[in-house]
């Protein structure tokens, strides 16, 4: 076996193998208290037992130091020859940076008074192979060998085990988890589960993934893009409010804010609209912040943002008259086309070999012109009905739909409808937008609406965006815990 492919250190394996011929076994058992429990304990005269990663060492002639760290925090050991058996003295000179090991002695303060353990007992646990990049710290701040964002996105443990920023981000989208399904179970919402693979693919206009299902007979299959029109079979079953965080898969591009495979956050609640739905979603998220942070305030890449509610509202038309100077409502679709071209605005809806809708322009101006220049949290509402294939038609103006977006810092962060529950309508919403490459007309989907499904609203929040902003991630790569990389290259 050729152990240096996988990154194995040369001297690391040699000294597992002396260890193994001393019987000395290097992936051993272990039970432990931790770490960050022994300040209180430090009148104890019983022995403490400890394990945790090997970090740092000081060889002083018959004495050494060393720092040992685990999840809680970090504690000296203080190892002395007249204290150690000769062979547990001798195999200190096997440890490395980064070894796992378990240690037990009574608690001491050094003459500097910083808390240790004079060190009866010690065992390895587990011999780290491959060198882990432990930073250099100056007394200011901790330079690390994890310079390369290759490496850092790929080897992700390594990155935890060094940097501590990154690996609270991961523990605090656990805690942001936690909090809003615990908000949404207090809402009398019931957390469901719909399908990851599926003959049929929609709900959102996106590129599948695309698979086959072998005991089908090669059935093809697609990846969920999202989870709206498995959700919504919930309500026509009398399942009034149902939420779900789940991952989606959409085989598009790889940015700041987007990744193929992301975890979103959908509710449904019948006899509601999105009106309902604004004030659900600044609530909640209001309160997550609360929950997590302590405050609705909060610093996001050095700009303070307030998620107390009531949010901002603007129409879509609104925001394009503020931000890009055009009145849309009431401009021709050549003069559209004209400011289209006047600001360079190009996209794959502008790529098609076809003309382009009102509603449409408007999008376009409306992404390119407003959306870098919302801030604060702003609810974005009325958005043309070309672009909307599964909302209600706005009360009092047919050209617009009864929808909103949410946006933080120029990025969206949840999408929101009034639900269409005209099926009639729906075949034909679901035809034109195949007409434009959209995905195929879910017929099951369709016949469930004919039903009879409640009055609804509806929201789709970006859950890893979420975790962004309030765990101050500039890329959405530093808080999903393993982000799509490229193969590995030898």
């Amino acid at each position: 076996m050729n152990c240096a492919e996988f990154g194995f250190d040369e001297g690391r394996l040699a000294k597992r193998e002396r260890l193994r011929q001393r019987e000395e076994e290097p992936y051993t058992y272990g039970g432990t208290r931790p770490i960050g429990e022994l300040p209180a304990l430090e009148t104890s005269a019983d022995p403490m037992r400890v394990a945790g990663r090997f970090w740092s060492r000081r060889a002083m002639g018959k004495v050494q130091f060393a720092d040992l760290r685990d999840r809680s925090g970090q504690i000296q050991l203080y190892f002395a020859r007249d204290r150690l058996e000769n062979e547990s003295w001798d195999c200190l000179a096997a440890l490395d940076l980064g070894d796992l090991i378990g240690a037990e002695g009574k608690l001491f303060r050094t003459r500097t008074g910083e808390l240790s353990i004079a060190v009866e007992t010690w065992s390895l646990l587990a011999k780290a192979l491959v060198p882990i990049p432990i930073g250099k710290d100056d007394g200011e701040r901790t330079y690390h060998q994890m310079d390369d964002p290759e490496t850092r996105y790929r080897e992700r443990h390594l990155h935890w085990l060094v940097d501590g920023e990154d690996r609270e981000r991961i523990a605090r989208r656990s805690l942001i988890a936690s909090s809003l399904r615990r908000r949404m179970e207090e809402a009398d919402f019931l957390e469901v589960d719909t399908p990851v693979i599926s003959t049929i693919y929609g709900g959102a206009e996106a590129r599948p993934f695309r698979t086959e299902i072998w005991a089908l007979d090669h059935q093809p299959a697609f990846l969920r893009i999202s989870p709206e029109l498995h959700l919504k079979r919930y309500l026509v079953a009398g399942f009034e409010r149902v939420f779900t965080l789940c991952a989606n898969f959409r085989n598009e591009g790889i940015d700041r804010t987007h990744n193929p495979e992301f975890s979103m956050v959908e509710w449904y609640e019948a006899y509601t609209d999105y009106e309902d739905q604004m004030r659900r979603c600044e609530t909640l998220v209001a309160g997550i912040c609360t929950d997590v942070l302590g405050s609705t305030r909060h610093v996001y890449q050095d700009v303070e943002l307030d998620f107390a509610p009531p949010w901002e509202r603007l129409t879509m038309l609104e925001a394009v008259s503020r931000y890009a100077g055009i009145d849309a409502g009431s401009a021709s679709l050549s003069e559209l086309r004209t400011a289209l071209d006047q600001r360079g605005i190009t996209s794959d809806r502008i790529t098609n070999d076809r003309e382009l809708s009102w509603g449409e322009m408007v999008a376009e101006i409306f992404e390119a012109e407003c959306v870098p220049q919302l801030i604060q949290p702003t609810l974005v509402v009325d958005h043309p009905r070309e672009i909307s294939p599964l909302t209600r038609v706005k009360r009092g103006d047919e050209r617009l739909v009864e929808r909103f977006e949410a946006y933080v810092c120029g990025m969206e962060l949840a999408n929101a409808y009034s639900e269409l529950t005209d099926p009639v309508e729906q075949i034909e919403r679901f035809q034109a937008q195949r007409g434009a490459d959209g995905p195929p007309l879910d017929r099951d989907f369709v016949r469930a609406l004919g039903c009879g499904m409640p009055p609804a609203g509806g929201v789709g929040l970006g859950f890893d965006r979420l975790v962004m902003l309030l765990t101050d991630a500039p890329s959405i790569r530093d808080i999903i815990p393993f982000p799509l990389v490229k193969p590995r290259r030898d």
